[in-house]
Order: C-alpha cells, then sequence, then structure tokens
C-alpha cells in the first residue's frame, strides 16, 4: 500500500495484493489518497496492517471521507480543529491512545493557553475520528466516549433590532441595489450566506423559494454542494410580497442586461454580470463589513438569521415552523438555540390548570 505523488502534484493511492495491483483516481489532498486506499483494500480483501496506524492518519481518513462526500466546508473545519493538537500527540499510535491521554491531552492543551472552546473544537473531529477507525477494528473503543472535555460558555445571541435591519438595508442601496435586495432576502428567510449566494432563479416559483444548495470556498475553489444539514436542510420558504416584487423587478433588470450583451439567459439570482456568475460567499461578508463600518454597528451577516428566528419566536410563530424555515435538522436545535427568546406560556398554563380545578 502507498500514496504516489504524480508529476501534476496530484496524489493517489495504489494497492499491491496477491499479486495484482490496483491504483486509484488522482486526487488532492493525502486524505482523500487514503479514502481510496482503503477502498481499494476492501475491493481487494487486502488485511489492513493492524497496530500502524497514528491519529493524524486516523484524522487524514476521517477528514478525506467527508470530503469526497462532497462536505467541503466541513473538512476544511476539521482540518483546521486538527491542527490545534500537538504533534506528540498526532504522531502517536492511535491503538496506545485511550481514555487518561486524552484527559492528559486536553488539559495540556489548556495548560499552554488553548481555550476550552477550541478543545472541544479538536474533540470533535478526534471523536468522528475514532468512530470511524473503531468501525475498522484499528482499536477496540473510542477513547473519547468517556474524556472530560472542557466546560465552555455559549454566548447569548443578541441579534440585530428591527431599526438596525432597516438602516442597513437602506444604506445598501447606495452601494449596491442587489445587495440590498439580498440583504432584505437573507432577513426574511433566515438562510445561511451560501445558501443565499447559491440561489438560481429557477428556485423562485410565485411567492415560494426553494432551498436545495450552498455555495462553499475551499482551497480556493468555489464548490456547490449540498446545504448544511443536507437534505434535512432542503426546504421551499413563503415570502412576503414586496420581496417577491424587488425580486422579480432584479430579474428583468438582469434579462435586459443579458439581452443587450448577448448573454445567456440570467440564472443566479445574485451576480455581478447579469445571472451567468453568481455573487461569491466572501462578497456577501465583505459588503456587509463596509455597511457596518458606515453605519458604526457591530452586527455580523450571520445575525440577520438571528434576527429572522427571535423575531418569529417573539411574535409567536411556533417553533416547529420557524425550525423549518431555518432548515435546522431537528426542531430541538432550535429550542436550544433561541429557547430564551420563546414567549412565556407559564402563566397560560396556570390559568388552563385553574379552569380545569
Amino acid at each position: 500500500m502507498a500514496i504516489e505523488t504524480l508529476p501534476s502534484g496530484k496524489l493517489r493511492a495504489v494497492v499491491r495484493h496477491g499479486g495484482r495491483k490496483m491504483a486509484s483516481k488522482a486526487v488532492k489532498t493525502r486524505a482523500e489518497a487514503k479514502v481510496l486506499e482503503a477502498e481499494l483494500m476492501m475491493e481487494m480483501a487486502a488485511e489492513p496492517d493492524r497496530g500502524q496506524h497514528t491519529v493524524r492518519e486516523i484524522i487524514e481518513g476521517f477528514t478525506g471521507s467527508v470530503r469526497l462526500r462532497g462536505s467541503a466546508a466541513s473538512a476544511d473545519y476539521y482540518e483546521q480543529a486538527a491542527r490545534l493538537a500537538p504533534d506528540w500527540f498526532l504522531d502517536r499510535d492511535v491503538s496506545t491512545v485511550d481514555v487518561y491521554v486524552v484527559d492528559v491531552l486536553y488539559k495540556r492543551m489548556i495548560g499552554d493557553g488553548m481555550t476550552p472552546s477550541n478543545v472541544v473544537k479538536f474533540n470533535r473531529v478526534l471523536s468522528a475520528a475514532c468512530s470511524r477507525a473503531l468501525k475498522y477494528s484499528w482499536i477496540s473503543s473510542n477513547p473519547c466516549k468517556g474524556a472530560s472535555k472542557p466546560r465552555t460558555h455559549t454566548p447569548e445571541i443578541t441579534p440585530p433590532t428591527v431599526e438596525q435591519v432597516q438602516a442597513l438595508i437602506s444604506e445598501a442601496v447606495f452601494a449596491n441595489e442587489d445587495l440590498a435586495v439580498a440583504l432584505r432576502v437573507s432577513a426574511q428567510t433566515g438562510v445561511r450566506r451560501g445558501e443565499l449566494v447559491a440561489l438560481k432563479w429557477s428556485d423562485l416559483a410565485s411567492d415560494r423559494l426553494s432551498i436545495r444548495r450552498s455555495m462553499v470556498e475551499s482551497q480556493g475553489e468555489i464548490l456547490i454542494s449540498d446545504t448544511k444539514t443536507h437534505s434535512r436542510g432542503h426546504r421551499t420558504i413563503s415570502l412576503d410580497a414586496k420581496t417577491v416584487a424587488q425580486l422579480e423587478t432584479l430579474r428583468v433588470k438582469q434579462t435586459a442586461i443579458a439581452e443587450d450583451h448577448l448573454l445567456p439567459a440570467p440564472v443566479w439570482m445574485f451576480s455581478h454580470d447579469a445571472g451567468v456568475t453568481a455573487w461569491r460567499p466572501e462578497y456577501m461578508t465583505t459588503a456587509f463589513q463596509r455597511l457596518n463600518k458606515t453605519l458604526k454597528f457591530a452586527v455580523r451577516l450571520h445575525d440577520l438569521r438571528h434576527f429572522h428566528a427571535t423575531q418569529l419566536l417573539s411574535a409567536g410563530v411556533d417553533v416547529t415552523t420557524v425550525s423549518r424555515r431555518l432548515g435546522h435538522a431537528k426542531v430541538s436545535m432550535t429550542l436550544d438555540t433561541y429557547s430564551h427568546w420563546l414567549p412565556s406560556r407559564d402563566r397560560d398554563a396556570a390559568d388552563v390548570m385553574g379552569a380545569l380545578l
């Protein structure tokens, strides 16, 4: 078994077993090549080398499998998390890692000045990688299951006010009218940044907007992927009449520009070239930061998503509807994130019981 570097700089897995040799397709990263190596070994019924896998290797294998599934943003997150751990631990044979070693690791990471949230971030990738190693029988148990993770404090959500959101949209008109429409759609639907810039005109049907994809930037490339919660994040959201009218005006403008310059019919909803190519996710962030600087606000683009959720919950919209609009995998995720914004029903409960008694 080996990972070969091709003249192009790409990597491929090569497995020799039983007098046969098989090579995988070329990929960009060693992590992806390690996953393809495992697939070839299974196909050729080759036994893996037991007791010879380092923590670094099992993490690379896990992140590679995530990347090959098309979840580039998640793979980037896990790769960043893996870099938080010291080399002495990453180079250790994974079969020698038990719960006590993991406890010592976390204690040392905290002692070296790492924040508890970053230690927990590394724990996520280590635990997932160990679960995968357990499946391949490289280890007998997942040492992260009993490890003592440091406690973290979830920062309190402070969504922008209605006046702030209105001001941001109004200010955006002077910078880019299309940006103002995008911010209105963001606040009106609660979509994530990647979902917003990945919207196509085919996603809009009357006053219904379908969310089926997301755009991410990974390793210098723009990729179109599934939503963060995959098929559970696919949803269709109702829009108000004014938002629909603004979108239709934008579509008419793009179509006219496309016809004047002999361009294809507009495809992407938010674009600098009449729908031929979509805005990059980073453009939205940079443009939003400029608006904040002008207005002297401290609002993040993601806070428009919090604005959407908290305004609906405060108005009494049921949590299931809000969860579906946000594309959360489970209603419990919405409850955990926005529990403080749910209107109190304790007095209603007391009145119900009083009437019964």
